[in-house]
């Protein structure tokens, strides 16, 4: 038996496009992979001033239905009702709406609430608006979804969504606890779905349902979309990870809310490319993490406030009896015999239990009196959460 240490790498982004129109000035906000990392204007005429009232100014009575959206429930009422206007007119195709605001900036700041609360929108990307004046004064808002696909392909491409993901869910039981639903999710996309710069539609599900590779958005869209149907509170967060554009899911189980990367799940985001049968990897420390862990490495650029997540209770290493909080050799080398059917990953509460545990059976090599396969060893290392990962070669 021999062991060898990884080392690990950054994730890259995509760019891609958003439009929006400011009172007669397009603007084309550039993308980089998950989130907004430079803005080019340019110039074109939307509509002079005019000297009536704005064309079909009548508010569309809409029904809300995302009451128990997370950032929905964080808006005030006068919010609540453009959210609710500008969702309706995406769900419905329009073409475009009179909202109940002249604020172009709360128009902004409702498609990105929208953005957060649902990861299933697919045929939309960005949005154009118009300002409409009378002798100077602002009369009136109309807003614009910015549809990739006519609605019959969008038809189209949602049942053969649907089908895949009604397979998906199939290994999923009506039984089984928020946890297990939650892990089953991250298990399936990570092993299912490859991290791909060069995917197309990558920025929502399709890349991750039927085309089997996605980039950071287009697998936080999917967590999103499946927690939903399993009715467990999920939310899309946007920000950077490592200093680069990134998005990632709050959850809440059980009562309690902690935040999932499943990209970061992902060993072919994360991992280097000739570390063994990597692909067998699955990278806990991105699931069920808490606000101290996963803020060493990220950081949200949110208009909406995120809980503090500082619970345990339905972390991956509690729930699998891999969390120490005191050195037992024994226990933690026991761990070791199920080397040979899955890669073993095990987190310490503390550095000195951390330490103990690294000089112990990597640099005095005691993994061999646990571990009696004839296999090479790899391992990695996460230091910032004290976790240690061993695997075959």
């Amino acid at each position: 038996m021999s062991m060898k240490r990884s080392r690990s790498k950054g994730n890259d982004m995509r760019k891609q496009r958003l439009l929006t129109g400011i009172a007669g000035i397009l603007m084309a906000f550039l993308f980089t992979g998950c989130n907004t990392s430079s803005v080019e204007e340019w110039v074109d005429e939307v509509v002079e001033d005019i000297n009536g009232q704005i064309p079909d100014n009548t508010l569309l009575p809409v029904e809300s239905v995302s009451e128990e959206k997370y950032v929905y429930g964080q808006l005030t009422e006068e919010e609540q009702l453009v959210y609710d206007e500008m969702l309706d007119a995406i769900l419905n195709h329009r073409e475009e709406v009179t909202v109940a605001t002249l604020d172009k900036d709360v128009l902004a700041k409702m498609y990105e609430a929208i953005m957060a609360d649902y990861g299933g929108l697919f045929w939309v990307d960005g949005y154009s608006y118009t300002e409409y004046s009378r002798a100077g004064v602002l009369t009136g808002l109309k807003f614009a979804p910015k549809y990739t696909m006519d609605e019959a392909a969008r038809q189209e491409i949602q049942a053969a969504i649907d089908e895949k993901v009604d397979v998906l869910l199939g290994g999923i039981s009506s039984e089984d606890s928020d946890y297990q639903k939650a892990r089953f999710i991250f298990d399936t996309l990570v092993r299912t779905v490859n991290y791909d710069l060069n995917a197309e539609n990558n920025q929502n599900i399709i890349s991750v349902f039927l085309e089997g590779r996605t980039v950071c958005q287009g697998y936080a869209c999917a967590t999103k979309y499946l927690m939903d149907l399993l009715d467990i509170p999920c939310t899309i967060v946007t920000g950077t990870a490592n200093g680069e554009p990134h998005a990632w899911n709050l959850i809440e189980l059980d009562g309690a809310y902690y935040y999932m990367d499943t990209t970061w799940g992902n060993p072919t985001s994360n991992s280097p490319d000739d570390f063994g049968d990597v692909a067998e990897v699955v990278d806990y420390c991105f699931f069920t993490a808490t606000t101290e862990e996963l803020f060493q490495t990220h950081s949200p650029n949110v208009n909406f406030s995120l809980p503090e997540c500082n619970c345990l209770d339905d972390s991956y290493f509690v729930q699998e009896n891999c969390y120490f909080k005191d050195w037992y050799p024994e226990d933690i080398g026991a761990l070791f015999t199920e080397l040979d059917s899955h890669p073993v990953q095990m987190k310490f509460e503390d550095e000195a239990v951390y330490g103990q545990a690294q000089q112990f059976f990597i640099e005095e090599g005691h993994i061999g009196d646990y571990y009696t396969g004839d296999s090479s060893l790899f391992y990695m290392k996460n230091e910032t959460m004290r976790v240690l990962t061993f695997l075959k070669k």
